[in-house]
């Protein structure tokens, strides 16, 4: 398979109410069925919306709950493997997590990652309400290697690296990234796409969450030279577009940047003493 069909699904989540939420996906997958997608990505905490009060109270178990059932049946009905954006887990030890699960096509779970980066600035409070993850996530998939990854952590580049260094051939951020950030939000994932030279599919919720909070959405696909080909702008909706193995591997071969690196090079040192 040397080109793979994604499709973006761009939502205003409505605060708390997960069937809602699903009934929105729902209704954009099957609006969009003709394009036979062989990947579908979601924004983060879809289910759920971004509000710290519903955090805990639309927390689930992976994999008994509901919005696992829903994303599950979603995949085998529509034969598409499904990157979940992500969704508050409540684990065994009664932490909270924001994990990205990803489903194959049979609606089975490949594997799942957990944020790792708390978000605690502007009024945000992430880190009160979730538990930081431990651990950088590349999962195989039958349409390749997918590096996963949730919103603010698209400010840390080493997570990124640490994915293509691993083996990722796509590279996946789902958000809730609000304004007046969208310069940062378009330069920083065209960043990670061109310095690692892979696709980025970057999904994020949209809309007004409150009087001062808006999320930007500009979910986009990006290809390994930086190019966005193909977006969803502001408004609820998604997008389509195809990534081109072969287009990769070109690219990777005729301008293998990784390969000069010069990690010796890199210790900071000073030839001067205080």
């Amino acid at each position: 398979m040397t080109k793979i069909r994604v499709l973006g699904v761009q939502i205003q989540p409505e605060i708390g109410d997960k069937k809602a939420n699903f009934d929105k996906v729902q209704k954009f997958v099957e609006e969009n069925a003709w394009y036979k997608p062989d990947l579908i990505v979601l924004p983060e905490v879809f289910n759920s919306g971004v509000d710290h009060k519903c955090l805990h109270k639309c927390a689930e178990q992976i994999p008994e709950d509901e919005t696992t059932e829903f994303l599950s049946g979603l995949a085998k009905k529509s034969d598409a493997n499904i990157v979940s954006g992500s969704y508050i887990e409540k684990t065994e030890s009664g932490l909270y997590k924001n994990s990205s699960v990803v489903f194959d096509r049979k609606g089975l779970i490949l594997d799942k990652y957990q944020k790792i980066h708390m978000f605690n600035y502007y009024g945000s409070k992430e880190g009160e309400y979730v538990s930081s993850g431990d651990k950088a996530v590349v999962v195989k998939t039958d349409i390749g290697k997918i590096g996963l990854s949730i919103c603010y952590d698209l400010r840390f580049p080493e997570l990124y690296r640490a994915l293509t260094y691993a083996g990722a051939e796509i590279i996946i951020c789902v958000a809730a990234w609000p304004y007046p950030r969208l310069d940062h939000w378009m330069t920083l994932n065209k960043a990670r796409a061109i310095e690692n030279t892979a696709f980025m599919i970057a999904v994020n919720q949209c809309g007004r969450v409150s009087p001062k909070r808006q999320n930007l959405g500009m979910s986009m696909l990006i290809n390994p030279w930086g190019d966005v080909i193909a977006s969803a702008g502001g408004d609820e909706g998604v997008f389509t577009g195809e990534i081109d193995f072969d287009y990769l591997k070109k690219i990777r071969e005729e301008f293998p940047v990784l390969n000069d690196r010069n990690l010796d090079a890199y210790r900071v040192s000073s030839q001067y003493n205080d």
